[in-house]
């Protein structure tokens, strides 16, 4: 097992008014409202096959993010897993509602598209996951048999449309899937997670005439 040396970013949180975009025109997190959004009319599947074991999991400096093998299909598409990480508090809001963390699984295809799964988190039943990777920061090679996947509601229903990084560069043309559906932690987990980063959060971003779309399985 070996230890991971932090990271330090030139951006803060408490300076998001500097970011900036070239475009800033189709920028993330938004506000979905679920009565404005429109059906999916493509199959729209989601399958996630992650390895059940944790390479890395660190504390970049703005956010606890780890790492795995793995790869999912969206949509009919092969994206690569690429890593993912912890918002407190969570981004995106749904009807107005902000969720106490929100997890991101950020993934990319052969051709440089990144899709980004968000997964939100009420405070209520703990989660044995939670404990494991917190247990685990700024660890290598060590070993386990983490289940990213326990992160991950059994119900994959999501909101779909095409946004940005929430975090500099802020690059655009990132695909969003919102899952309906959220996990839980305990407010211990919660506290424990925001000992290390708290507030790593951007605030909701104006529409722009986008349009949200819904996909509901039967």
């Amino acid at each position: 097992m070996n230890r991971v040396p932090k990271n330090s970013v030139d951006w803060h949180y408490d300076d998001k008014a500097s970011w900036t975009c070239p475009n800033h025109q189709f920028q993330s997190p938004i506000n979905i409202v679920h009565s404005d959004t429109k059906p999916m009319n493509d199959d729209g599947e989601l399958v996630l096959r992650y390895r059940k074991k944790i390479d890395t999991m660190v504390s970049t400096g703005y956010c606890l993010q780890g790492y795995l093998k793995g790869v999912a299909s969206l949509n009919s598409r092969k994206f690569t897993f690429q890593q993912f990480h912890f918002h407190s508090h969570g981004e995106h809001t749904i009807d107005g509602k902000q969720f106490p963390l929100e997890l991101h699984l950020v993934h990319q295809s052969d051709n440089g598209k990144i899709a980004v799964i968000a997964v939100m988190f009420e405070v209520g039943e703990e989660n044995d996951t939670i404990d494991d990777l917190l247990n685990h920061v700024n660890q290598t090679n060590f070993d386990n048999k983490i289940n990213l996947l326990h992160l991950v509601p059994k119900n994959l229903d999501y909101y779909h449309y095409l946004g940005s990084l929430t975090t500099p560069p802020l690059t655009e043309n990132v695909e969003w899937y919102v899952l309906m559906t959220p996990m839980t932690l305990s407010e211990r987990q919660l506290s424990h997670l925001r000992l290390f980063h708290k507030d790593n959060y951007r605030e909701v971003q104006d529409l722009n005439g986008r349009q949200v779309l819904n996909k509901t399985f039967k």
